[in-house]
């Protein structure tokens, strides 16, 4: 069984999702008041053993991140994921919108 990650990107940071030990497997863009607040990604887990996810500063300069795989939340299904996404989804002012 696959496992999946779910990956963030705000105006502040950057989690890099072009890494050989993980497949993209969607987008969610969060608006809050017209405002895009957070890219979601939901990413398939293809190789564990030493891996790590780099987080880059944006609009904020800090020195690159890089964290391990293994401390962030896994999912056995990507349903799983969006539920968790889509519990933003709650009024007119604050959206998910799948990217793609």
């Amino acid at each position: 069984m696959s496992e999946f990650v779910l990956l963030s990107t705000t105006e502040r940071y950057r989690t890099v999702t072009d890494n050989p030990c993980l497949e993209k497997v969607a987008d969610y863009e969060y608006y809050f008041f017209g405002k895009k607040k957070t890219t979601f990604t939901i990413c398939r887990i293809k190789d564990t053993d030493g891996a790590r996810i780099l987080i880059q500063g944006v609009n904020e300069v800090f020195p690159d991140n890089s964290i391990p795989l293994k401390v962030f939340p896994k999912f056995e299904t990507t349903e799983e994921i969006e539920k968790e996404i889509f519990e933003l989804d709650i009024d007119e002012e604050s959206k998910v919108v799948k990217v793609g």
